[in-house]
């Protein structure tokens, strides 16, 4: 399921190129559709990171240790990729961004505007640092039965904030925005979700097994047709892909869940389905997903530097039908292959947080 969510992140930051085609057009078009419903990945890595943290941590645990194992696996790699992407620039094409100032240092840090894809970390050190007291929350409504109850008034809640941010970001400004989708109330329910599976997983497991896979797929699919439509729509009837008002994606809000739980069910159901087919293919899947955090985190290097070599070798740019698939291909194989090989580098797995995957995800 990580390498699924992997694959999704590096086509929604291939796709979001779409800002640099100079007109409204179908290859943009079809760039917005990608990079809308490929967006699945944060909430499936959040909701991932509920379930193994529930999984782990049940009971009465230290709550020392807890914080201890978390730092180490995630503030040394964010802290050296904020480095490295603070003066490294991968908008587009590579090279050098300068030296940052203190205030650029300081926003990045704390939002994790460093580059495009740091701010899941600023979203997921709230949820660690939160974890704790969250499971606590859960385990109250456990004992009275109301587990339901919790999770429908968090998605209530969820939909509400994050309708909220994109109004605060049109009608007062964009900083609003930027600061309330980095809190964690923007991703809570998906965070409980993962609890909650990790507390019932053998009725979790009966749950899924009994629905028909084809029902599965459709309501994703058309989940994916109605938010990717929304976005399309908007951006032809404004008649400019950066000229729509943030305002219009309140719907796209109230909807996304809808999209995003059906699609978690359905990479259950492909993860299932890949574990009991070929042994090579359940190998090479499982291998991308061990090193998916890895990948995660050098991805923009490989989009930006494969950009770079490729507008340069053959004279296409971002307005170009062949440069989304060579680059989203090549950014794949690239961080795969990077992360692969420096995992077998002395201490570079705290940096790209492999100790993480195999002391959490595989027991």
């Amino acid at each position: 399921m990580r390498g699924f969510a992997a694959l999704a992140v590096i086509a929604v930051h291939v796709s979001m190129n779409y800002t640099r085609i100079p007109e409204v057009n179908l290859l943009a078009l079809t760039n917005v559709f990608i990079y809308i419903v490929a967006h699945f990945a944060v909430p499936v890595f959040i909701f991932i990171s509920g379930w193994v943290l529930a999984a782990r941590y049940t009971g009465e645990f230290s709550i020392r240790e807890f914080y201890h194992r978390r730092a180490k696996t995630i503030l040394i790699p964010y802290l050296f990729f904020t480095a490295l992407y603070l003066l490294v620039n991968v908008e587009g094409t590579i090279g050098f961004a300068g030296v940052p100032s203190l205030e650029r240092v300081t926003e990045a840090l704390l939002l994790g505007t460093g580059a495009y894809h740091l701010w899941f970390f600023a979203l997921i050190i709230q949820l660690y640092l939160l974890y704790p007291l969250i499971v606590r929350g859960y385990d109250l409504f456990d004992r009275f039965g109301a587990v339901l109850y919790l999770l429908f008034s968090l998605l209530f809640l969820q939909v509400l904030w994050n309708a909220g941010a994109h109004l605060m970001g049109a009608y007062v400004g964009p900083e609003w925005y930027t600061v309330l989708i980095r809190l964690f109330p923007s991703h809570l329910f998906y965070f409980v979700l993962g609890i909650h599976v990790a507390r019932y997983t053998d009725r979790s497991r009966s749950v899924l097994r009994s629905l028909s896979p084809a029902w599965v797929l459709a309501a994703a699919g058309g989940a994916a047709l109605a938010l990717g439509g929304i976005w399309v729509a908007a951006v032809v009837l404004s008649g400019s892909l950066a000229g729509t008002s943030l305002a219009v994606f309140c719907i796209y809000r109230f909807l996304e869940p809808f999209y995003y739980v059906p699609v978690i069910a359905a990479l259950v159901l492909a993860a299932w389905w890949l574990e009991g087919g070929s042994r090579r293919l359940s190998e090479v899947s499982r291998s991308f997903g061990d090193h998916s955090y890895g990948i995660y985190l050098i991805h923009p290097l490989g989009i930006a530097a494969a950009a770079t070599l490729w507008f340069s070798l053959t004279g296409l740019s971002w307005a170009d039908w062949l440069t989304y698939p060579v680059i989203f291909v090549v950014a794949v194989a690239v961080s795969y292959a990077v992360v692969r090989a420096l995992s077998g580098v002395p201490y570079a797995g705290w940096v790209l947080g492999e100790g993480r995957v195999r002391r959490v995800l595989r027991p």
